[in-house]
This record gives structure tokens, sequence and C-alpha cells, in this order.
């Protein structure tokens, strides 16, 4: 498994968990393959590049804790939590593929009425990132009540974070206040990553 250009040589396979990608030399150019999907690269260069796991175009992720967190007034906690992501196959500027990393799941965010469809995932919070697809989070209590966190929802936008063999979404900040509000703050969530996109932050209330 491997983000970012690579040169292509000869035969490869990468794997991405469950997804295989083969490259395969024929003559002067190259056969890209997954899951039956074919494209003849006429060159010597392919990038795979980290994407928000948008799926059907959704904005929001709500990741839900396997253990939820009751954090005492003016204490915080910070980890990684294991979500999907999506991959995007590119030559030059031009995407060939674009497939998911992780289950492929959704959820109702909000009300029957007025709400709206949400990625969805579940995960245990981390010291050090496990998956593939990794978020870092900063949990904050300011309030003088003990706080409670089961589920985390934050929008989702293009810039995304990645090393050789992680993806990374922007940093998370939660904030416990009247409600709960969450900012992906459009920063890395640790030194020495590769970007795609530009930063930019965007803060959104949880009220479910």
């Amino acid at each position: 498994m491997m983000f970012g250009e690579i040169s292509l040589r000869d035969n490869t396979k990468f794997n991405f968990g469950e997804v295989s990608v083969e490259i395969k030399k024929d003559n002067e150019y190259f056969v890209y393959t997954r899951e039956g999907k074919k494209v003849i690269i006429v060159g010597d260069k392919i990038s795979f590049l980290p994407a928000p796991a948008v799926g059907y175009g959704v904005k929001l992720m709500m990741v839900r804790l396997e253990t939820p967190l009751s954090i005492a007034p003016h204490e915080k906690i910070e980890g990684f939590l294991s979500v999907p992501i999506e991959v995007s196959v590119k030559t030059g500027k031009v995407e060939i593929d674009r497939f998911n990393v992780g289950r492929e799941k959704y959820a109702l965010y909000g009300s029957l009425e007025s709400g709206v469809i949400a990625r969805y995932a579940k995960s245990m919070i981390n010291k050090k990132p496990v998956g593939i697809g990794n978020i870092k989070v900063i949990i904050e209590n300011r309030t003088e009540e003990w706080g409670f966190v089961e589920k985390i929802v934050f929008p989702l936008f293009d810039t995304m974070y990645y090393s050789e063999d992680k993806a990374f979404y922007p940093l998370i900040n939660v904030i416990i206040e009247k409600d709960l509000e969450v900012i992906n703050t459009g920063k890395p969530p640790m030194e020495g990553l590769n970007v795609v996109g530009s930063e930019r932050s965007i803060s959104f209330r949880m009220r479910w």
C-alpha cells in the first residue's frame, strides 16, 4: 500500500485494506486493473491520494464511540479514531478511478422529518493511528459539569493528509459547552504529513 505519486516500471500490486489494485506492463504501456475495471496508462506516473468518504455525496461523517467518554469539568482527552476513506487514483490531474476503503455504511443524523444522511463508522479511541483511515480528535470540556460523548459528527471537505501508508482527515476539535461544537480545523493532525487540498476550517454544532 502506498499513497502519493509512484513511478511505474514493472508489474506492481497494491493493497488498500481489502481492495487490490494491479498495474501490469504491456509493451510500452501499463494496464491498471481493479475488480474488472481497466485503464490503459500511456505514461509512467500514477498517484494514489486519500479523499473524504463522501460516498453518494454526503457532507457529514458520524463516528460512534465503541466506549463512550465521561469527561470531568475542564478536562480533555485526545486520540485517534479509525474511519473509512476513499482513494482517488490519478494520472496527472485526471481521476481514473475512485474506491472505498472500509465498510460503506450510512446513518440518519437528526430527526426523521429534517435529518440528513451521514457516513457512519464505529471506533475505539486510540493513542496512535491504527487504521488506513484516521481522525485525530481533541475533546475538551469547558463547562462546570461532567460531559458525556458517545458520538462525533463532523463536516467533510476535500482537505486530507497522508503518510506513505496512512491517511488522515484534518484535526478535529470537540468542545463541550451547551451543545457539542465540532471544528474541522483543516490543520494536519501530525507533523511530517503530505496534504491534498488547501487548509480551511469549518465549525459544526451537534444538536442530536
